[in-house]
């Protein structure tokens, strides 16, 4: 019976190993936060680092006031393509973003950038894409 039990403790330990080695190892490092002009929703950008393997994102959400993103953008999400296009400050590659109005975005981005994702309509909010040599 001892023996048993010892087993399946030794079991247990393992799945919880296997499942904390599964978890995201990504975090997200907030360059800045523009509320809309109504304040009902906020533009947050984000530089997402997975670790040593690969390289920085610059990241775009659209959230409510004072949360935080987690996981990638819901807007825009964006790397440097190996150094092709230039970087910010934080590392990822150079974005600006711009309220034109409370439901308009402008989101500006440095050529080169190799993009991943970018959605034009978030929550209400119309986005609007340009490319720019920084």
């Amino acid at each position: 019976m001892g023996n048993v039990i010892g087993m399946a403790r030794l079991v247990i330990i393992y799945c919880c190993l296997l499942l904390s080695a599964c978890s995201d190892v990504c975090q997200n490092q907030i360059i800045s936060e523009t509320a809309s002009p109504d304040h009902k929703q906020s533009v947050v950008l984000f530089q997402r680092d997975c670790g040593a393997t690969s390289a920085f994102t610059t990241q775009i959400s659209i959230l409510p006031p004072g949360e935080k993103p987690e996981g990638t953008g819901n807007v825009f999400v964006a790397d440097d393509d190996h150094g092709t296009a230039p970087a910010g400050s934080w590392g990822g590659p150079w974005v600006s973003v711009k309220w034109l109005d409370s439901n308009h975005l402008q989101v500006t981005y440095a050529e080169g950038s190799r993009v991943f994702d970018q959605t034009e309509n978030v929550g209400g909010v119309t986005v609007s894409f340009d490319t720019k040599s920084p």
